[in-house]
């Protein structure tokens, strides 16, 4: 009986001690903020694989990628609840689950959490992922609302509709970014380039898209571009557009903009076709006092064409537009204003 009785008492202790055990797995890290420590999940990926990563409406976070030398895909991640109290954090955090599967060709990573979701309007699920994947794969995320840090090489990156944050770097084939009010950043970009925001900033650094197409888009915020090589079609409202370190080419490049200034500083073009137009704002346009082209300059009545540190010879001149030849006219700019605004066009020294 004594020993029933000692084996019962020995049950229940490791039983308690399984609960406090589990308790602590949930931790307060701030103020309204639980957490799980970190778990982790793998699955072999080769090199160049497939990687799709789909997560819940309902659920939101930070989702990191990075690619490395190894073969296959690690995650680590925390699993979150904003409430005010540790019971229905526990609760919360018990509906969200994870799954790294492979899939034919690579891996797919799902974050799973209810819909409709148990969380109220002041609280919510989170997750802080980091996901290691070797290099040269194809990503393809549909995550709306997590913002997403990704650093590869990566043969391609695809995220079509995003409300989060998107901060993308090393891609050698393709790449395609849309989001919405949030800020995008991409960094050493090479290929199919297609990115788009929207009220917020969009920066590109190093880009080079080759004999394919860049297309950079932003309805109501700025656009920075430090170097970009190749043919590209940018446009914005309401912001400007700011291109330093401009290599052109081929004869589809559209810089277009209404609203907010344009200014492009050339620091090479061969030959090819440039064209930028603006509404109720200025554009300027600084080009090597070495280059062939033939510009066609136009303004309305309130407007002006100024050109200054450039050898040319005119070819119109009237009061509101300018046709010039620059060296032997070999690439074509052509530069518009519809309403309010001025042209400048600079020649600079520096060229490569």
């Amino acid at each position: 009986m004594k020993r029933t009785i000692l084996l019962c008492l020995c049950g229940l202790t490791i039983l308690l001690s399984a609960i406090t055990v589990s308790g602590q797995d949930i931790f307060k890290q701030e103020d309204n903020l639980f957490s799980t420590g970190e778990l982790t999940t793998s699955a072999p990926l080769a090199r160049g694989g497939h990687v799709v990563i789909k997560s819940a409406s309902t659920l939101r976070g930070v989702l990191t990628i990075t690619a490395t030398s190894e073969k296959e895909a690690r995650l680590k991640y925390f699993k979150q609840a904003k409430t005010a109290t540790k019971s229905r954090a526990i609760d919360y955090i018990d509906l969200i689950a994870v799954a790294l599967d492979k899939i034919p060709g690579g891996v797919q990573l799902e974050l799973r959490a209810p819909n409709p979701a148990p969380w109220g309007n002041d609280e919510a699920g989170t997750m802080t992922a980091d996901l290691a994947i070797p290099e040269g794969c194809d990503v393809e995320i549909d995550a709306s609302y997590f913002d997403v840090n990704a650093v590869g090489p990566f043969r391609s990156i695809s995220i079509p509709s995003s409300l989060g944050r998107l901060t993308v770097s090393n891609v050698t084939d393709k790449c395609e970014l849309s989001t919405s009010n949030r800020r995008l950043t991409v960094t050493d970009i090479m290929g199919q380039i297609d990115v788009a925001t929207t009220n917020s900033t969009l920066t590109a650094t190093k880009i080079n898209c080759g004999d394919n197409k860049a297309v950079f888009r932003n309805d109501g915020g700025d656009i920075k571009i430090d170097g970009l090589t190749g043919e590209a079609n940018v446009k914005n409202s309401y912001g400007r557009i700011d291109l330093e370190d401009y290599h052109p080419a081929g004869n589809n490049n559209y810089i277009r903009s209404s609203n907010g200034p344009i200014m492009v500083y050339i620091t090479k073009m061969d030959r090819g076709q440039l064209l930028l137009s603006n509404q109720y704002e200025d554009i300027d346009i600084t080009i090597p006092e070495t280059i062939s082209a033939t510009l066609s300059l136009a303004v309305e009545e309130e407007g002006k064409i100024e050109v200054s540190n450039l050898p040319f010879k005119p070819e119109v001149i009237q009061q509101n537009r300018l046709n010039l030849v620059a060296g032997k006219g070999d690439a074509l700019i052509n530069g518009s204003i519809r309403g309010k605004g001025n042209i400048y066009v600079r020649g600079s020294d520096e060229s490569d």
